[in-house]
């Protein structure tokens, strides 16, 4: 006998709860994610038992179906995981993914006084004792805070005629006080850099200081890590082309650059750590 308002033993409904549990970490973690007892799971996997709708919902909302797909036949079940462009259900790949879904989500509160446009300062692991003013605009996105990194750095002929963009885009997170932000570079999508701010809490918000990690763009691909300032220009979220037209790269003694953010990322030898080759 099944549970309470059960959604029916069903050889389709069957097969495809196996189906999806075969693609999970384990069933032990798929009943943790779900909150559905293991035993009793176990249950609906041998058939024994039909899973009650609420249960049958749990399981949907977990895998990103809807509760009626279980009843499709296998071949078609299957098939409609794979035109989902998916090899396993999108919320069962791993428990760290959700993790960080849920940081980012209930970092929003937290990042809302940090939306608006800055230019960001740091020293150039590829160009020694420059220094990179690039864009970088934080924006809300649906539920989560992301951002948008834009560098424009000279050819490496000397000529300073053409540029090299770069763009980066990432997700923000608020823990502990502190920004943390993982970006990657959207169009080659050979790179990812990250961020770590502690940001000043008065208002109004001026300058965030941190680190600034990553690959360097050389032949050796150097791991590099080096002081980063964010000087905050206004409160738009939006890029705007008067803005990405300054990204450039600066000499130290640039009258451009803020004192505060010079005094913050240093002049000279050791403003970069270059891993050696």
């Amino acid at each position: 006998m099944g549970d309470a308002d059960a959604f029916g033993i069903n050889t389709n409904l069957t097969t495809n709860l196996r189906e999806v549990v075969a693609r999970a970490p384990s069933v032990a973690e798929f009943c943790r994610l779900t909150g559905i007892n293991r035993q009793q799971f176990n249950k609906y996997l041998a058939g024994s038992h039909a899973p009650s709708r609420r249960s049958i919902m749990k399981i949907a909302t977990q895998c990103g179906l809807a509760t009626q797909d279980f009843l499709l036949a296998p071949d078609l079940f299957l098939k409609h995981l794979e035109d989902r462009g998916a090899t396993a259900p999108p919320r069962v790949l791993a428990t760290h993914f959700q993790m960080l879904e849920t940081f980012a989500r209930n970092s929003v509160a937290g990042l809302k006084p940090f939306l608006g446009s800055y230019f960001r300062y740091h020293y150039s692991s590829i160009y020694p004792g420059a220094i990179i003013r690039a864009v970088t605009v934080i924006y809300q996105s649906e539920d989560i805070v992301r951002y948008v990194t834009v560098e424009h750095l000279p050819v490496a002929d000397g000529s300073h005629t053409e540029r090299y963009g770069f763009t980066y885009r990432g997700v923000c997170y608020m823990m502990g006080s502190r920004i943390f932000m993982c970006d990657f570079e959207h169009k080659q999508q050979n790179e990812m850099t990250s961020t770590i701010l502690m940001p000043q809490f008065r208002t109004p918000i001026r300058y965030m200081f941190g680190l600034l990690t990553g690959i360097a763009a050389t032949t050796y691909g150097q791991p590099f890590a080096t002081r980063v300032a964010f000087e905050r220009k206004n409160d738009d979220s939006v890029i705007r082309k008067a803005m990405v037209r300054q990204a450039t790269m600066l000499q130290p003694n640039d009258p451009q650059i803020p004192a505060n953010v010079i005094n913050y990322i240093g002049i000279g030898e050791g403003t970069v750590l270059l891993a050696s080759t």
